[in-house]
């Protein structure tokens, strides 16, 4: 900011006034330029002379010439009157340099605006429109540095409300937990439509539902058909699992607000469908979880969440076809989906398998051995896709053979056991994990050397394995010695 530090040191030398300067022309001239620019004519400069002649001195009517300029988007024209303002000012108009930070800040150019607004302050401290100018602006550089300048105005003008902009600033900085700071200490008096909107959206984007719902509902009890704030309303309650307050707001938005004042968008149903979850109205989540999959037919990227939604809701109802088919979805619409989310596909496939169990029947029926074939099948992917989850990919594979292979006469688990042991005792240390998936490794192995090979020797490798990982266990050396005998 060297370019500001020179101009405070000009303006310090020629020590002017610009309350000094004698004022000419009319307040009949600013509407007659205003006119002119409105008739476009061919030669703006030309046409113009009279006026600057006639005002040369009226430092009023050169910035309104030069703010008629700059509406009208002629930013050449506007910087010409700008400077004959500063010219007749001595160069000590604020109103003037804020024109030129608008001309600069309108070029995108941050710096020059930034400087300009400085100048204005320095020529007019009690002036709360070029802090707020230069905050803005410079948010963008330094989002710290434009609220400083901002408390700045607090120390000059005490009754100003500085704290709603510094929420405002920090708002469109994406600094959301100082906003949501800044708005929780204004006055309920000063806040607008606007800053109710942003205070509660700033709470649902950094997680603090609680704090939004409230600012949403202060927001609404001046304005109580706004459908962005029963928007954030809903959000905010269902995230904050307050399920039954939640559907009262999207009730209130799906069909109660004037629909020419909102468009329904996925997310409204997504979180409609959510709060209907919450409230164990699974049916009716579905509906809206189809609702919102329509609107985004087109886009596969705004799909995953709706999807996993569904299948959870499919869940629910107990409709585990639906639900893996849902999930199915999920996972081809999601980008990179994790081990973590394929691992749930398994995890429904065993549930569905369970389910189809008939009470008090012992053997499993065809339904039920072709959904723990499907569970084995993804734990076999899971391994293959996810390195780094094999551990966990294996134990899951090795516990769905186990049920299709109860008696182990087939040895379906065995390969997969082994496989685990084989990686978990490579590790340095084991953790509580490790040593569980451990125990139930060398336990099995054991029962399938003792009952299905008849290898003693076998299966007492194993049991010496259990009593070496657990020393204390008296089970487990209780089963070495009967097998040493």
């Amino acid at each position: 900011m060297k370019t500001v530090k020179y101009l405070f040191m000009s303006a310090l030398l020629m020590g002017f006034s610009a309350g000094a300067t004698a004022q000419d022309g009319s307040a009949a001239d600013v509407d007659a330029v205003k006119s002119l620019i409105q008739s476009k004519p061919a030669d703006m400069a030309k046409a113009m002379k009279p006026f600057y002649s006639k005002n040369k001195k009226n430092v009023d009517n050169l910035v309104a010439f030069g703010r008629a300029f700059y509406e009208a988007r002629d930013t050449a024209n506007a910087r010409v009157a700008a400077e004959k303002a500063l010219t007749a000012s001595k160069r000590q108009s604020s109103p003037a340099y804020v024109l030129l930070g608008d001309i600069a800040a309108l070029a995108d150019d941050g710096g020059a605006a930034a400087a300009m607004y400085e100048q204005a302050i320095y020529y007019d401290k009690q002036n709360p429109e070029p802090y707020k100018k230069y905050a803005l602006v410079y948010r963008k550089i330094d989002p710290e540095g434009a609220v400083n300048k901002l408390a700045e105005l607090r120390a000059e003008r005490p009754d100003y409300p500085v704290d709603a902009f510094i929420a405002h600033v920090d708002y469109l900085s994406m600094r959301y937990g100082p906003a949501i700071e800044a708005y929780s200490r204004v006055p309920e008096s000063q806040m607008d439509r606007a800053g109710w909107i942003e205070y509660a959206n700033a709470c649902y984007i950094a997680k603090q539902f609680e704090q939004g719902v409230k600012a949403a509902k202060s927001g609404l009890a001046k304005d109580p058909n706004n459908a962005t704030l029963t928007r954030l309303a809903m959000l905010c309650s269902t995230d904050n699992k307050n399920y039954d307050e939640a559907l009262k707001y999207a009730d209130a938005m799906f069909n109660k607000i004037n629909k020419d004042s909102i468009k329904l968008t996925n997310l409204d149903y997504l979180y409609y469908g959510n709060a209907l979850m919450g409230a164990d109205q699974a049916d009716q989540a579905v509906d809206k979880y189809k609702e919102a999959l329509k609107l985004v037919a087109d886009d596969a990227s705004k799909q995953a969440d709706i999807h996993k939604s569904l299948s959870d809701a499919y869940k629910q109802l107990k409709n585990f076809p639906d639900a893996i088919a849902s999930y199915r979805s999920y996972l081809d619409t999601t980008k990179d989906p994790d081990a973590i989310a394929y691992a749930g596909l398994g995890l429904l496939h065993q549930q569905h398998a369970r389910s189809l169990k008939v009470e008090g029947q012992e053997e499993m029926t065809p339904e039920e051995i072709a959904a723990f074939t499907e569970a084995e099948k993804v734990w076999g992917e899971l391994v293959e896709k996810y390195p780094d989850a094999a551990e966990y990919g294996l134990f899951m594979r090795a516990n769905a053979n186990m049920q299709l292979d109860k008696d182990q006469s087939e040895g379906r688990a065995k390969p997969y056991y082994e496989k685990l042991i084989e990686l978990i005792t490579a590790h340095e240390q084991l953790d509580n994990t490790d040593e569980n998936r451990l125990v139930a490794s060398y336990g099995t192995l054991m029962q399938y050397w003792y009952n299905v090979q008849k290898d003693k020797a076998k299966a007492l490798e194993y049991a010496k394995k259990l009593v070496e990982l657990k020393p204390e266990n008296e089970q487990y050396q209780k089963m070495v010695e009967s097998l040493s005998k």
